[in-house]
C-alpha cells in the first residue's frame, strides 16, 4: 500500500467524497476566520518548537495553544485555557477549529503512513 501511485484515497470513492465535503465545509470554509485556522494548520504541519507562539497575542495566541493542546498535549486544555479560548471564540467556532486541526493531523499521518506528503 504505502507505494500508491497518486492519491491514495481515490482508492475509495466514498473517502473521497468524505475528504472533499471536510476539505471545502471545514478547512478552507467554517465560522472561524480562516486566517487564524490557516495559522493553526501551518503548525500542526511543522515542528513545535519551529513556531514562536509567545510573538503571537491574543485570538491567534490561544488559537494556537490549543492546537498544541490537541496535537502534542492534550493536559494542558485545563481550565486556564479554556477560559482564554472563550474570551476570543464562540463554542461554534472552537468546534470548527477544533474539527479542522483535528482532521489535518489525522491526514497528515495517514498519509505519512503511506509515504505521501500532504
Amino acid at each position: 500500500m504505502p507505494h500508491v501511485e497518486g492519491d491514495p484515497r481515490a482508492l475509495h470513492p466514498g473517502v473521497v467524497q468524505t475528504f472533499e465535503y471536510i476539505r471545502d465545509n471545514v478547512l478552507r470554509k467554517g465560522v472561524v476566520d480562516q486566517r487564524v485556522k490557516d495559522l493553526c494548520l501551518r503548525y500542526v504541519a511543522q515542528d513545535p518548537d519551529a513556531m514562536e507562539i509567545e510573538r503571537f497575542t491574543g485570538r491567534e495566541r490561544a488559537a494556537l495553544e490549543w492546537t498544541h493542546a490537541i496535537v502534542w498535549d492534550a493536559d494542558l486544555a485545563d481550565d486556564e485555557l479554556w477560559e482564554r479560548l472563550h474570551e476570543h471564540f464562540t463554542d461554534p467556532e472552537l468546534v470548527d477549529l477544533g474539527c479542522a486541526v483535528g482532521f489535518d493531523l489525522g491526514q497528515r499521518n495517514f498519509m505519512g503512513t503511506l509515504g505521501h506528503a500532504e
